[in-house]
């Protein structure tokens, strides 16, 4: 037990999980721009001697909307160890479809929570996460809409909000969501080990949820700054082993 510990702290494996309507373009390359310097901060101790994380892999999975032929409605990639590789899986997303709401948030954070993870001593393999008492797993949400309050995705059709804080919670998912000030996103945020970033929007305006998002995230020193502390929470995460 105490040697596991020992290897777990500073391990953790991270999925950015995007929406990638064509609405979240701009957020998407504001995220791209900025991944290196999030990186950074993950892996140097910060000024009040929090632990850096010292064995990181990251990747992004996107999605659209499960339930309007969406196309792709989900994007996968392999987990990589390389901020320029992330950014090249950023680079590549394709920013279209969309155009109403509500979007399969629910389904994409279903999917990477259940993706299956490596046996106890196994090989990595970069389509899973790694064993649970080899590295924490973080799941990052960025979105500017909505989600279906139920899943429609073959193995979880059905499934609810609920069901969903169920298998974050089995599969011992670290959740951080980036998302407009909306009910559904408060009531994920409820899920043990998640943290919320609620961004404030004008509730009378039709699209103001994802010029909101965009401002969020295109103002460099407050995105930097949000960044840096997100990386913080990750490293902390990083130091308590999941056993």
């Amino acid at each position: 037990m105490v040697d596991q510990q020992k290897k777990a702290k500073g391990v953790v494996d991270i999925v950015f999980v995007m929406d990638v309507t064509g609405s979240m373009e701009p957020s998407i390359k504001d995220l791209a721009s900025n991944v290196a310097m999030f990186i950074d901060s993950l892996t140097h101790a910060d000024p009040n001697g929090g632990c850096p994380v010292k064995d990181w892999r990251a990747k992004v999975f996107g999605f659209r909307d499960a339930t309007n032929n969406d196309a792709p409605a989900f994007v996968d990639n392999p987990f990589v160890r390389d901020a320029a590789a992330l950014r090249m899986q950023l680079d590549a997303l394709q920013a279209d479809g969309g155009g109403d709401e509500p979007e399969s948030a629910l389904d994409a954070l279903y999917k990477v929570a259940t993706m299956g993870s490596t046996d106890k001593d196994a090989a990595e393999d970069s389509t899973k996460w790694r064993y649970r008492s080899t590295a924490a797993r973080c799941a990052i949400l960025f979105t500017d809409a909505s989600c279906h309050m139920q899943m429609a995705i073959p193995e979880a059709q059905g499934g609810s909000m609920h069901d969903l804080i169920n298998e974050l919670v089995n599969h011992r998912i670290i959740l951080n969501i980036f998302a407009p000030d909306m009910p559904c996103w408060d009531e994920l945020s409820q899920a043990p080990k998640s943290e919320y970033e609620p961004i404030p929007y004008d509730k009378t305006e039709r699209h103001a949820a994802v010029y909101a998002l965009r401002d969020f995230t295109k103002d460099p020193a407050n995105f930097q700054q949000t960044l840096k502390a997100l990386a913080a929470s990750v490293s902390k995460s990083a130091e308590t082993p999941e056993l």
